[in-house]
């Protein structure tokens, strides 16, 4: 039974709502409404209406969010929109009587008022005058929905709670805000002691469900670009109050703790009582001076659901990044296969490092797995470059791919100076013979092509060197890679330039570095001659060489991505800054070129980002 300060607020509310969509002040329209309409509380999580319901019933919403998604037959979802304080749900329908497009569930505790059909058409037959101000509104809001349909949901409300002793929720809510603050707009920071502050513990409790809490958070959410809800450490009124009302929940937890599931966690969080659906993200705590993460895989294993982060909260590009992560503005790098012109993406990493351009999410393919390893493993431009240098042209026994088997029964080369080329990488990064891809800095994937399944693989756990060593395995050049029993080849065959994966991601700017060649390469002769001919014109210096052929291995490069090639076009349109490298033609396997190479990429990258307008400068920090 709600108490009478409940009632007035609620009817405060409702009047306001009905006054916007009936388009005005007749005392009498509201009574009418007001005296048969019905309130409906919803806990996070209930579903309100289900795709395919009969039903003619509109709601008001009066405080809390809802999302409205459709399901295909397969049982996948795709959400469609938001739907917040003031909007209405199941206009259309009103005037349609079709059944229901969408299904719709609570995300946080949510206050609505139901009116029938019925109500509303007794109310027009009294007063038709309201009839063309509720179509200007349908129209309205139902062309506003569709433009939000395009763009991903943001979050807005997020609950930061600790799963581990030591982490201060206010405190890092406080830090992310002032790093959020700078790139997103207002953001509030909402503690129980501002609860109890503004209220009176006494006559609110903080955390227990009631009208009024509920309109203060709406209110706060009104005016923010984000809002961070500090829970308790403790199964508490308010961390529950907190996860209901949380688009998105930070799970704070010491690197160094015990990785297993916290009691708030199983009371809150577990399948047996999910209090909230929102998503989950694990942001895992390490000391400044930490070199690189350790044990990750053990976290996840507990948590499979959430993606995680990880953060130094001392650093202010840590904060930094996780602010734009959470805000819906992460910047993500998509580096394309290409073999040898690989060596460019060396020169746009350190363009983008020079113009102040952080990145926040990497994935690649190919030789862009090899060039985003390093540079996830948190390296400076030059050490990237050091490292690319020290694997391709310095290596102690040679060509990095000149290892070729005498019997190439399943390669034409062995793999072995590769595969030690990357775990020196690794080493010398790190101080350690190898490390998971979940234990990088920046959030990091590679595509390789699963032979065993015929279809694209993204890798983003277990070993890192396996993972890129997979990516880069070209059929029938390089050995293949196994991963759990599925045989691995070369990203490329399926997706050479990954932005779409990238999206997936979540990032929301992506900077895509494309290697493919515009042009045709055409050749100067009419057939291939004979074994000895080709020998004796190899034998001569390159520049007299009549016959300019690609090696089998470069053959079998090329022909691993030239399926792949439409779809790499294609992916560039959806990337918001795209370097295309102009590189003049080579071997794809020529790894003397790797000054020209990288030149070439740094004085592209520079040339563009020296064009961009003020928007786009804005856009990129």
């Amino acid at each position: 039974m709600k108490s009478d300060p409940d009632l007035q607020q609620r009817d405060a509310l409702l009047q306001t709502v009905l006054r916007d969509y009936f388009a005005s002040d007749n005392a009498a329209i509201l009574h009418t409404i007001r005296s048969e309409a019905e309130y409906v509380d919803l806990v996070s999580g209930t579903i309100l209406l289900r795709q395919g319901d009969i039903s003619n019933d509109v709601y008001f919403v009066l405080s809390g969010r809802l999302h409205a998604f459709s399901e295909t037959e397969s049982g996948a979802r795709k959400i469609l929109g938001e739907i917040g304080r003031g909007e209405t749900i199941g206009e259309l329908a009103l005037f349609t009587g079709e059944p229901r497009s969408a299904t719709v569930v609570a995300v946080r505790d949510t206050l609505l008022v139901k009116v029938t059909r019925a109500m509303i058409e007794r109310t027009i037959l009294q007063h038709p005058e309201i009839e063309m101000s509720m179509m200007r509104v349908v129209i309205r809001r139902f062309r506003q929905r569709e433009r939000e349909r395009q763009a991903p949901l943001v979050p807005v409300n997020i609950c930061i709670l600790p799963i581990t002793p030591g982490p201060d929720a206010a405190g890092f809510a406080r830090r992310l805000r002032n790093a959020q603050a700078a790139e997103a707009g207002p953001v509030a920071v909402v503690t129980v002691d501002d609860v109890a502050s503004h209220f009176g513990a006494q006559n609110h409790p903080p955390g227990q469900p009631n009208d009024a809490l509920a309109g203060y958070i709406d209110d706060i959410e009104a005016r923010s670009r984000a809002v961070y809800l500090a829970a308790d450490g403790g199964d508490t009124a308010w961390t529950r109050f907190c996860l209901r009302h949380a688009d998105e929940v930070l799970l704070l937890a010491d690197a160094g703790h015990d990785p297993g599931v916290s009691a708030v966690e199983q009371a809150c969080l577990s399948p047996a009582a999910p209090i909230s659906i929102a998503r989950q993200t694990l942001i895992l705590l390490h000391r400044t001076d930490a070199r690189i993460p350790t044990g990750t895989t053990h976290w996840l294993n507990a948590r499979p659901d959430a993606r995680h982060f990880h953060i130094r909260p001392e650093l202010p590009s840590d904060m930094s990044r996780l602010a734009r992560i959470v805000s819906g503005r992460a910047i993500g790098l998509v580096l394309s296969g290409g073999g040898a012109r690989g060596f460019a993406h060396v020169g746009v990493i350190k363009a983008l490092e020079e113009a102040g351009i952080p990145v926040d999410m990497l994935g690649g393919s190919s030789i862009g797995a090899v060039m985003g390893m390093v540079l996830t493993l948190g390296r400076s431009a030059d050490e990237v470059a050091a490292a690319v240098r020290k694997a391709f042209l310095e290596h102690p026994r040679g060509n990095v791919t000149g290892d070729y088997n005498f019997i190439p029964l399943v390669s034409l080369i062995k793999g072995a100076r590769t595969r030690s080329a990357m775990m020196q990488a690794v080493r010398d990064a790190t101080g350690r013979d190898a490390i998971d891809s979940e234990d990088c800095w920046t959030t990091f994937f590679t595509i390789a092509s699963d032979f065993s399944t015929g279809s694209e693989a993204v890798l983003q756990r277990g070993d890192l060197t396996r993972n890129v060593g997979a990516s880069y395995a070209i059929p029938g050049a390089l050995p293949p890679v196994f991963v759990d029993g599925h045989m691995m080849y070369d990203g490329s065959t399926f997706n050479n330039f990954p932005v779409d994966v990238m999206a997936r991601f979540g990032a929301g700017r992506i900077i895509g570095v494309d290697l493919s060649v515009d042009r045709e390469q055409l050749f100067d002769i009419d057939h291939v001659p004979g074994t000895l001919t080709l020998l004796r014109d190899k034998l001569r210096p390159r520049a007299k060489r009549r016959y300019r052929l690609p090696s089998v291995p470069e053959t079998m490069l090329r022909s691993s991505f030239i399926t792949s090639i439409s779809k790499q076009k294609e992916m560039g349109k959806f990337t918001d800054l795209l370097f295309r490298p102009r590189i003049t033609d080579g071997r794809l396997l020529d790894w003397s070129r790797f000054e020209e190479v990288v030149a070439a990429g740094y004085s592209q990258a520079k040339e563009m980002l020296a064009s961009l307008s003020d928007e786009q400068r804005k856009m990129f920090g």
